[in-house]
């Protein structure tokens, strides 16, 4: 069981990060020069699978804390301080990915409908979506080194 948690958890980042990642590198640029409508699309239709992901690692993330071990070993191993870092930022990195996928593309979206300039809401994804994967980056680290104490 602890096996297959530890797969779906990777596999849960492996998506969640590859997708954002295409997003922001391929079809991003692409919307910037011209193809809005198809980057909306792409990421309206890429939401279900990008929060499923993000669901499974958080809930292979809870179940792999319980394979730790005893309490007092993972305080006094360092793993504490690095777990409660990690849980922090993946509350940032949800908070940020819920304000892309339902504040920002829901935007662009209405803008795409209406005919509207989606400059802004372009450049706000953007945004969101470095940070994201800045964060992802830095989670993933923090993950290994929390394995490794």
């Amino acid at each position: 069981m602890t096996l297959v948690a530890v797969w779906l958890h990777v596999l849960g980042v492996v998506v969640w990060m590859g997708g954002v990642m295409y997003q922001a590198h391929v079809l991003l640029p692409m919307a910037r020069r011209g193809d809005v409508a198809a980057f909306a699309l792409a990421a309206r239709r890429g939401r279900p699978v990008a929060w499923t992901a993000l669901a499974i690692v958080v809930l292979t993330g809870f179940y792999n804390v319980t394979r730790l071990g005893p309490l007092d070993r993972v305080m006094q191993s360092g793993a504490a301080l690095l777990l409660a870092g990690k849980f922090g930022l993946v509350l940032v990195l949800a908070t940020l990915a819920g304000r892309r996928d339902f504040g920002e593309v829901t935007r662009l979206n209405r803008l795409v409908a209406s005919g509207g300039d989606p400059t802004s809401a372009l450049g706000a994804i953007a945004w969101l979506d470095r940070i994201a994967l800045l964060l992802g980056v830095v989670i993933v680290y923090l993950g290994l080194a929390i394995s490794r104490s």
